[in-house]
């Protein structure tokens, strides 16, 4: 009984952390070509990045991390979007709890 009580709360944890998104558009106010990643990792869309969603629920952990270039333009744990950000960038890096977010 203790092994299943165990086993629920990991997948609980799983899906929670794995609740997280972040849709990137290549055009100001959510405009244009867009893409969304709901996984860690780092992702380069393939454009440059001129409005942005983030959303994370409250307490999960995860945080993304905005680069242009391999420098660090920004980053948000709590959820947050942007239709005209002050810095365009090119890749996104999505970490939970204790990762390291790094531009590359």
């Amino acid at each position: 009984m203790l092994l299943k009580c165990i086993v629920m709360m990991l997948i609980a944890h799983l899906v929670l952390v794995s609740a997280f998104s972040f849709e990137a558009w290549s055009q100001n106010n959510f405009q244009g070509t867009s893409k969304t990643y709901t996984q860690r990792g780092t992702f380069k869309p393939g454009f440059t990045i001129k409005s942005y969603r983030w959303d994370s629920p409250s307490n999960d952990g995860c945080c993304v991390k905005m680069c242009n270039d391999g420098n660090d333009v920004g980053d948000w744990c709590p959820s947050h979007s942007n239709g005209l950000p002050s810095s365009d960038f090119n890749e996104v890096v999505i970490g939970c709890n204790d990762e390291q977010l790094v531009c590359t």
